[in-house]
C-alpha cells in the first residue's frame, strides 16, 4: 500500500490525521488565492487574513485576536513549510494512530498547538531578550502540534524506525532527539519564537503520553467539550421508543456463539501484539498490506 493509498483508506474510514492534513493544505491554498486578485491589479490588499488569524505574543494584541491561540495553528507562510510540516505529522501521526488509537491524533494536535503557543507567549513578556520585540511579534504553523506528535510517537515507540534514502533506518528516538536540539539551539536565531513554540509542543506530547501509560487520558476532557457542543446542535428525534422487557435465557447455542466470540477476539489480540513486535524489531515499512490494513481496522474499534 504506497503513501496515496494510504491517504485514500485512512480518510475514507475517518481518520483525524488526515483530514488535519487536509485542512492545513486548504487554509494555505485559500490564503494564497485571496491575495492573487490584488497582486495582479496592483492594489493594496485591504485585509490580511494571515494577521488576522496569527498568534500574537503581547497581551494587548492577544486579547484583541483570542481566537489566535487556535487558528495560529493552521496557517503557514511557504510551500515549504507547509510541507515538512505536513510530511512530519503524516509519518509520525500514522504511529501514533497505530500504536494508540486514531482519536488520540485530533487532541494531541490541537493540545499541543495550544501549549506551545502558551510557552511562546510566556517567553516573550518574561524574557528580557524579547522585551523590544514583544509588541510587534506575532507566531503562525502547524509545527507545535506537530512535534506534540512527533515526541508522543518517540515516547510510545523509541525504537521505531523511519527508512531513509541515503542513511537508512534511524530510530525516532534520535530523530526526536535532533528536533529538540534544534529548537533549542535556534532558540538564538530570528525565529525564537517559533521554536519556543516547537519546544512547548515537545513537551506536552511527552507528558501526554506518559499520563496516558499512567491511566490519565487527557482526550476525555478534549471529547467531553466537543459532545458537548455537537449535542447542542443535534435535532432532538420526534420518535417515541417503547421498550418491551425480554427473557433472558442461556441456551447451548448461546454459549457456543460467546465462547467462539471469545476465541476470535483472543485471535485477533494474538495478531495485534505479533504485528506490534515485528514493528519494533524492524519498522512500519516492513509490514505487508494486509497486516497495515489489519492495524487501521484494529484502530476503528472501540
Amino acid at each position: 500500500m504506497n503513501i496515496w493509498q494510504d491517504i485514500k483508506w485512512q480518510y475514507r474510514y475517518g481518520s483525524d490525521l488526515i483530514k488535519l492534513i487536509l485542512i492545513n493544505i486548504a487554509v494555505f491554498i485559500i490564503v494564497n488565492l485571496i491575495n492573487i486578485p490584488f497582486i495582479l491589479f496592483a492594489k493594496t490588499v485591504p485585509f490580511n487574513l494571515v494577521d488576522f488569524l496569527s498568534l500574537y505574543a503581547s497581551p494587548h494584541n492577544f486579547v484583541r485576536h483570542p481566537w489566535g491561540i487556535f487558528t495560529y495553528m493552521f496557517i503557514h507562510e511557504g510551500f515549504w513549510h507547509i510541507l515538512w510540516n505536513m510530511l512530519g505529522l503524516y509519518w509520525f501521526g500514522q504511529i501514533v494512530q497505530d500504536m494508540i488509537g486514531k482519536p488520540k491524533i485530533l487532541p494531541l494536535y490541537i493540545f499541543g498547538g495550544i501549549f506551545g503557543g502558551l510557552l511562546y507567549m510566556l517567553a516573550y513578556n518574561i524574557f528580557p531578550l524579547f522585551s523590544n520585540t514583544v509588541a510587534v511579534s506575532s507566531c503562525i504553523g502547524a509545527s507545535a502540534g506537530v512535534m506534540g506528535i512527533v515526541l508522543a510517537a518517540a515516547t510510545i515507540a523509541p525504537n521505531f524506525e523511519l527508512g531513509f534514502a541515503i542513511i537508512g533506518p534511524v530510530k525516532i528516538k534520535w530523530i526526536a532527539l535532533v528536533y529538540v536540539v534544534l529548537d533549542l539551539i535556534n532558540i538564538q536565531g530570528g525565529n525564537a519564537g517559533g521554536h519556543i513554540a516547537h519546544l512547548g509542543g515537545a513537551l506536552f506530547g511527552f507528558v501526554f503520553i506518559k499520563q496516558l501509560q499512567s491511566g490519565n487520558d487527557f482526550t476525555r476532557p478534549f471529547y467531553a467539550v466537543t459532545d458537548f457542543f455537537s449535542n447542542l446542535f443535534k435535532k432532538k428525534s420526534k420518535l417515541k421508543v417503547e421498550y418491551k422487557k425480554e427473557y433472558v435465557y442461556t441456551s447451548e447455542k448461546n454459549t457456543k456463539s460467546n465462547t467462539a466470540q471469545q476465541k476470535e477476539t483472543a485471535s485477533k489480540q494474538e495478531k495485534l501484539d505479533a504485528i506490534l513486535d515485528k514493528i519494533n524489531r524492524s519498522s512500519y515499512d516492513s509490514l505487508s498490506k494486509e497486516e497495515k490494513e489489519f492495524l487501521f481496522k484494529i484502530s476503528q474499534e472501540d
